[in-house]
């Protein structure tokens, strides 16, 4: 199975348990599951364009290792194939989708709305859909 093979089918794990999450009334760890839904997706479009962690400075200044958060979401939204699969607005909602995570999962106080809940797993499906149409 090629590694973007292995991205995708992760991404629609998460993907499910999202759902089953959202269901349940989990919102904080709905919204977690639907980010890295999106993530891996992304993760996989980047690889299917023979781009790797090590094309990109991580945060220590040298060649990243591995996928760092800051990378994947950056470059989801600035390179142009990738925009072209997904299209910019939809791109886009990755960066969003990772401050919506980062809120739901350190910020106690601030509870996400059903409403933000339910957009973040839409955008998550979306985004492997797209991905996933590019792969075949």
């Amino acid at each position: 199975m090629k590694m973007t093979d292995q991205e995708l089918t992760l991404a629609s794990e998460l993907l499910n348990d999202a759902q089953l999450l959202l269901d349940k009334g989990s919102y904080r760890s709905s919204v977690s599951r639907s980010y890295y839904a999106a993530y891996h997706a992304c993760i996989a479009l980047l690889e299917s364009f023979g781009l790797e962690p090590h094309n990109f400075l991580g945060k220590d200044g040298r060649p990243a290792r591995r996928w760092e958060h800051g990378i994947v979401i950056s470059e989801v939204a600035t390179n142009a194939r990738s925009v072209n699969v997904l299209s910019l607005p939809l791109a886009i909602q990755v960066r969003w989708q990772y401050s919506l995570r980062i809120r739901a999962d350190y910020q106690a106080a601030i509870a996400p709305s059903a409403y933000s809940v339910k957009r973040s797993y839409e955008a998550a499906s979306e985004i492997i859909t797209k991905v996933e149409g590019q792969l075949k």
